[in-house]
């Protein structure tokens, strides 16, 4: 039997691509990270093409495709609302364009990897195919589901109950109500403009003062509703709004005008940039917070487990006051829960559809990237080599030994190992490492390699047995999903990882996740009685490097110290 499945997201920002083959999750990988465009929407021809590679197939061979979409998901509210707001002005054109573009990617895959006539097509509901992409690995029999992004298949919020791996939909938030496009308009009136810049949202609410909080709850929903949005004050439903999902993503100001009438004649003054974008974070931030506290309570019944997912289920701020609350017993985010994620979820719900008695493996291992071996690497190096010396370290302890050495003495690591990860965050393959007991690491990285924000906070990845140990709450954080308070005794002792508000946004490892990961942090406990590194993503505004040739690149354009690539350790030439 053929069981070959590959999972797409396309036409929509973080496009992507997965294969199923012999019921393993085989590889995954974003679009962005080939063509180095972040948040790239479009037709992710190289993921695919490293997804059939990997799998050591022809496309010939796939069986299946599942697409995390399907137009006729939601079909009579949609048609009810087009007919009833598009029939006239440029929107209708944008979503009949849309619609084109998938029901085309038959001709579109054949075009690029050949003909396939047994091939069959499956459209897959957006929120669905979120929900498939968290229920299935967390292994939980019973528990809530919720799923919460911008807008998927006309819904924005989709609450379920799943038992025994039965996803049974209980209530869904319809256009034009979203919680998530209410927070990308927060942000942008925040002052960041880009696309998928909500995360800096998040970092910066530590620093301020929920003192829009009341007027925001009373003049952008309707009635103190959180449930209802007061369109007045926004753009994106309106007929002549158009959304840029093609090619680097962006979005028109989804706000009125009028938002700017309103702060100044409710005295607050907006033109104090930085107090304003801290304490319009603050509220925001408390804003979902609640929304999120109010959906859970209002469905959470006798579930004692949750999962969450959805592009807002990457607020990992809320997701840890969740976990500190105590309402479920175990909480579980995916490594992927944003729309990258929706060809791994649309691929395993249609596995489970058509193959309900065979077990998936693999769901929760997020290394599902391209692998380079020996040789590769040393053709990469020998392109630099007027600019880089290098030796090879083939004992892996005294590897660790000399990078925790480098780290002791404030230095800073590039640690690029084996497969890359697949999604937004670095897990210890393309990551950026220092010690998180300096108290100038965070100025260092932030102003001679990442080149961002000094508000932003970085990671602390932390051995799993001893999170009790350092933090107040003992929280299984394998994916950096969740935010926790640092014990008290512990906060002055890591200050590189430690935010203003005391808190940690945790990568918990463990040996059988990430063995060579685990084990380096292992001997920096050994070195320092310190069981954490400091860990963020391998790159200088620009997507996660893939290969040791963006690596290089990287190193040797930025201040960072030294650079190790599986067992080279690689310096500079002064």
């Amino acid at each position: 039997m053929n069981k070959i499945i590959l999972g797409i997201n396309a036409n929509h920002a973080d496009s992507s691509a997965c294969i199923i083959k012999e019921n393993k999750l085989l590889a995954a990988a974003e679009e962005e990270r080939f063509n180095r465009i972040k948040h790239w929407a479009g037709f992710p021809k190289s993921s695919i093409s490293y997804c059939i590679e990997e799998a050591g197939i022809e496309f010939s061979q796939v069986s299946e495709i599942a697409i995390n979409t399907n137009p006729l998901s939601n079909l009579i509210p949609k048609l009810n609302y087009f007919f009833s707001n598009y029939l006239f002005g440029g929107k209708k054109y944008e979503i009949l364009r849309r619609y084109k573009k998938k029901s085309n990617i038959k001709k579109k895959l054949f075009e690029n990897f050949g003909p396939n006539k047994n091939l069959k097509i499956n459209y897959i509901d957006h929120h669905l195919s979120h929900i498939s992409s968290a229920l299935y690995p967390s292994k939980f029999k019973k528990c809530l589901a919720i799923s919460i992004d911008g807008f998927g298949d006309f819904s924005s919020v989709v609450i379920a109950d799943c038992y025994n791996e039965k996803i049974k939909v209980r209530k869904k938030f319809l256009f034009p109500f979203s919680i998530g496009v209410f927070y990308e308009a927060m942000t942008q009136l925040a002052g960041f403009k880009k696309y998928g810049e909500e995360y800096k949202l998040m970092g910066l609410s530590s620093y301020g003062y929920p003192e829009y909080y009341d007027f925001i709850k009373k003049n952008f929903f309707k009635e103190n509703d959180l449930f209802k949005l007061n369109l007045k004050l926004f753009e994106f439903h309106k007929k002549n709004f158009i959304y840029h999902f093609e090619g680097e993503p962006n979005q028109n100001q989804l706000l009125s005008k009028r938002v700017y009438e309103l702060l100044e004649s409710n005295g607050f003054n907006f033109l104090n940039k930085e107090n304003f974008s801290k304490n319009i974070a603050s509220s925001t931030q408390k804003i979902f917070e609640e929304f999120l506290f109010k959906i859970v309570s209002d469905y959470k019944f006798n579930h004692e487990n949750l999962i969450i997912t959805g592009g807002c289920a990457m607020n990992s701020l809320a997701n840890g006051k969740l976990a500190e609350s105590k309402l479920f017993k175990n909480i579980f985010v995916p490594f992927c829960p944003g729309d990258n994620g929706g060809s791994i979820g649309a691929a395993i719900y249609l596995h489970k559809k058509k193959y309900p008695d065979l077990e998936l493996s693999n769901l929760r291992n997020p290394y599902l990237g391209k692998k380079y071996e020996r040789n590769e690497i040393n053709n990469f190096l020998t392109k630099f080599s007027d600019k880089i010396k290098y030796q090879i370290i083939n004992n892996e302890d005294h590897l660790n030994q000399i990078v925790c050495s480098k780290l002791i003495d404030e230095k800073i690591i590039g640690w690029f190992q084996d497969r890359m990860e697949f999604g937004p965050r670095a897990l210890g393959n393309r990551s950026i490492l220092a010690s998180p007991i300096g108290p100038n690491i965070k100025e260092i990285i932030n102003s001679k390699i990442k080149l961002r924000e000094n508000f932003r906070p970085f990671a602390p990845s932390i051995l799993n047995h001893k999170v009790n140990e350092w933090f107040k709450n003992e929280i299984q954080s394998d994916y950096m999903s969740f935010v926790a308070q640092i014990k008290e005794d512990k906060k002055s002792i890591i200050p590189a990882v430690t935010h203003v508000d005391g808190t940690g946004r945790l990568q918990t490892v463990t040996e059988q996740q990430n063995k060579k990961f685990f084990n380096l942090i292992n001997k920096f406990y050994y070195m320092t009685n310190v069981p954490i590194l400091l860990n963020t993503s391998f790159n200088e505004n620009e997507p996660i490097v893939m290969s040791p040739d963006e690596a290089l690149k990287c190193y040797l354009r930025t201040e960072m110290d030294y650079l190790v690539i599986n067992n080279f350790f690689i310096s500079k030439i002064n």
